[in-house]
């Protein structure tokens, strides 16, 4: 949800770049789970909801907050899917099979990247280096089947 970035001063505080569209997610108290670190509890926040200043428990220091510049803050999977509100996950996405409306396949999701407002599904063609990328739009995804582990996408090309 979110990726720590260059230290704010010399009390511990951080810069983070936010990687969620869940407002309120950076909030003091909160519990997130910082990679290589364990959990982090929010201490304190100030500043712009695009670019927060964060400080963590027990992070009082500059050195406090360099060693843990450029590491994934998360939250659990269920905190996640209750932030979702019955919608998907990326998590949920990746590695489903891709496939046009009359059953092609185009490959397997193998990423999914933030391209301004849109969230944009990367797959990979099989057997292939090709990726095809798909704006996450409903004229273009069509079904998603987690399940079932595909999703229909229909290509641009179909869409003309």
């Amino acid at each position: 949800m979110g990726v720590v970035g260059a230290p704010h001063g010399v009390r511990g505080e951080v810069k983070v770049q936010p990687r969620t569209d869940v407002a309120g997610r950076f909030q003091k108290g909160s519990r997130l789970l910082c990679d290589g670190m364990g959990e982090l509890v929010i201490a304190s926040v100030r500043g712009a909801a695009d670019v927060p200043i964060v400080r963590f428990e027990g992070h009082t220091s500059r050195t406090d907050a360099e060693r843990i510049r450029g590491r994934f803050l998360r939250v659990s999977r269920a905190d996640a899917r209750r932030a979702a509100q019955g919608g998907y996950l990326w998590a949920d996405l990746l590695g489903l099979r891709a496939e046009t409306p009359d059953g092609r396949s185009l490959g397997t999701v193998s990423e999914m990247i933030r391209a301004g407002e849109t969230d944009v599904l990367v797959v990979r063609a099989d057997g292939s280096r090709e990726e095809l990328l798909f704006p996450a739009i409903a004229s273009v995804v069509r079904e998603v089947d987690v399940a079932g582990r595909r999703i229909v996408v229909v290509p641009q090309e179909i869409l003309e």
